[in-house]
């Protein structure tokens, strides 16, 4: 036995790295595949979230501003004055509902009106829903609805009397903070651009009419004019 294994010593060992090298590639070409998977995962997930973005959008572009308008123009017809009498009050990131202004008569005549009020804002939190939970790509829906997402919310706010809302529509709450917090970070880094764009275009203002042969300042004047220009166009 010995001699025999002796013998074929060196056919088992080359055997042996043949099997190790056959066992490496394998693992490499399956970590490959794993990769090429994940990878594919990956894009039909990002490719389902903006396909649901964009039906939410459209949904709440049609179905819901649709449903809104009609109830409105209801309430206006029948003469109460309930949602002119309400306001939304901002208190940082979160809304109050001051209805300091309403009469007996406002309740009263909007009673009728809270069955299908329930019915429009559970379309609304049908749309907030996959925002909120980060199912449908965020960015695709506040590019298309954001800032009209955060007006409907304020402007609409009475509506929400009829229900608690520490229990309820937690997906539009959500939704609404994110939002506005991203709208009014647009706002003061286009107020901060447009600070700087005046900043520079009066320094550059400054240089060029004051009498000097200098082409250095004209240069300066130059630089800080391409400057106002770059703050001027949209980020990106």
């Amino acid at each position: 036995m010995i001699q025999f294994i002796t013998h074929w010593m060196p056919l088992l060992d080359a055997a042996a790295k043949l099997a190790a090298i056959v066992g490496v590639v394998g693992l490499g070409f399956a970590f490959c595949q794993y990769r090429h998977a994940v990878k594919l995962a990956k894009s039909n997930n990002r490719r389902a979230s903006v396909e649901l973005a964009a039906r939410e959008c459209a949904h709440y572009g049609t179905a819901f501003i649709t449903q809104l308008e009609g109830l409105r123009a209801k309430i206006d017809k029948s003469g109460c004055e309930y949602l002119k009498h309400s306001k939304a009050v901002k208190e940082g990131l979160t809304l109050k509902l001051d209805n300091a202004l309403v009469t007996a008569e406002d309740s009263e005549k909007m009673k009728e009106f809270w069955p299908e009020a329930a019915r429009v804002l559970n379309l609304l939190e049908g749309f907030a829903i996959p925002f909120a939970s980060g199912v449908a790509d965020d960015d695709i829906g506040f590019m298309e609805c954001g800032r009209s997402f955060v007006k409907v919310v304020e402007e609409n706010l009475p509506l929400y009397s009829f229900v608690d809302l520490n229990h309820y529509y937690h997906s539009s709450k959500k939704v609404y903070g994110r939002w506005r917090q991203r709208i009014e970070k647009e706002e003061l880094d286009r107020k901060y651009a447009q600070a700087g764009k005046e900043f520079f275009v009066l320094t550059a203002e400054r240089l060029t009419r004051e009498k000097s042969d200098s082409r250095f300042a004209s240069v300066i004047a130059a630089q800080l004019k391409k400057l106002a220009e770059r703050l001027d166009k949209p980020q990106a």
